[in-house]
C-alpha cells in the first residue's frame, strides 16, 4: 500500500532513517542523498512530497522522496526498498508514484551507487541515462604536496554569525551554473550548520584585501548507525569566486583541507564531482584521488 504525504511525522521520520540504514548496510552506498534526509522533516509548502510504501503488517519497506521546486529542470526524485522487500514491485511502484506526482511529467531519478537493478528499472519507465556524479577517494596516508596561495592570500575558518551571507554570496557565483550547489538559500545553510558533524574548524575561507574569494569545507563522517565505520574525511565543496579563478586557488584550497583532514587523524577522504567537470576531475587526479563508484541520475522528459 503506498501513501503520499505532504509532511512525515517524527516516527515516520524515524522509521525512514532505519530503513536507510538497513539498506546502506546490505548495499554498501547509502540509497539517499544529504539533501533529501537534511529535507526529511520538511514538506507542504517546501515543495517536498513523500511516498510510504507499506507491507501487509503495516511496516515501511520503502519510501520515495519528490522535490518539485526545481521548475527549469523539472521535478526530481529518491527512492529506497527495504532489502528483505525486494523483488514484489514495491520499487516500480514507488518510481511509478513519483512519475505521478511531477506537475509536469518531468523527473529526474537518481540511483546511488549506479546499480544494475537501479538501470533495469529506470529503463523499463521511460528514463535515459543522464548525469554522472563520480565518489573519489584517495588516501591521506600518501603524500601531500604544501599548499601554494598566492601573494595576497590569507585563509582562516569560517565563524558563524559573521561569514553566513558573504559565503552565499561567494557560493552562488562560483556554482552559477550548477543545478544545485549554486541555488543554496540561507536555510539551506543553516541546516547544514546545524547538523550534528559540523565543524567551524574545518570550513577554510580564503580572503583577498579583506574581501571573500575562495573556500573549501571539509566535513567528517562515518559514526554510528547501522553501518557504522572508521571516520572518513570529506571535501564536501570547493570554490571558488569567478573573479579570482584561474590562479590555482581551487587546487591550494582543497590541499588545506586536506592537510587538516590528515592532522585529524583521519586515513582516508573522499569527495563527489560531475564526471562532466572534466577540468575538476583532472584537478582531482592530480592530487592521487580516483573514482570509487558513481552516482546515476535517469531524466524522463
Amino acid at each position: 500500500m503506498l501513501t503520499v504525504l505532504d509532511r512525515l511525522t517524527a516516527d515516520d521520520v524515524r522509521a525512514v532513517h532505519r530503513l536507510v540504514d538497513r539498506a546502506t548496510a546490505a548495499d554498501g552506498v547509502g540509497p539517499m542523498s544529504e539533501h533529501v534526509l537534511l529535507h526529511l522533516p520538511g514538506g507542504g509548502d517546501d515543495g517536498v512530497r513523500h511516498v510510504l510504501a507499506r507491507g501487509h503488517d503495516g511496516a515501511l519497506v520503502g519510501y520515495a522522496h519528490l522535490d518539485v521546486t526545481d521548475r527549469v529542470a523539472g521535478s526530481s526524485g529518491e527512492l529506497v526498498v527495504d532489502p528483505e522487500a525486494r523483488g514484489r514491485g514495491y520499487g516500480r511502484a514507488l518510481a511509478q508514484a513519483l512519475v505521478e506526482g511531477s506537475p509536469d511529467g518531468r523527473l529526474r531519478l537518481w540511483a546511488h551507487g549506479d546499480a544494475g537493478p537501479a538501470a533495469a528499472l529506470a529503463q523499463a519507465l521511460g528514463f535515459a541515462r543522464g548525469r554522472v556524479l563520480r565518489q573519489m577517494r584517495r588516501s591521506l596516508a600518501d603524500p601531500l604536496p604544501p599548499p601554494a596561495l598566492s601573494d595576497g592570500v590569507a585563509v582562516r575558518t569560517f565563524v558563524p554569525g559573521q561569514d553566513e551571507d558573504a559565503w552565499l554570496a561567494v557560493n552562488a557565483r562560483a556554482f552559477a551554473d550548477h543545478p544545485e550547489q549554486g541555488r543554496w538559500t540561507r536555510t539551506e545553510l543553516d541546516l547544514r550548520l546545524a547538523e550534528d558533524w559540523f565543524d567551524p574548524g574545518g570550513f577554510f575561507l580564503a580572503e583577498e584585501s579583506g574581501r571573500l574569494v575562495g573556500f573549501h569545507w571539509t566535513k567528517v563522517h562515518g559514526h554510528g548507525g547501522a553501518h557504522a565505520h572508521e571516520p572518513v574525511g570529506e571535501v564536501y565543496v570547493v570554490g571558488v569566486d569567478p573573479s579570482a579563478q584561474g590562479r590555482g586557488l581551487g587546487p591550494a584550497l582543497t590541499l588545506v583541507g586536506l592537510h587538516s583532514l590528515r592532522d585529524r587523524g583521519l586515513a582516508e577522504v573522499l569527495l563527489y564531482v560531475d564526471e562532466s567537470n572534466a577540468p575538476a576531475v583532472r584537478t582531482y587526479e592530480r592530487l592521487g584521488f580516483t573514482t570509487a563508484l558513481t552516482d546515476v541520475c535517469y531524466a524522463r522528459a
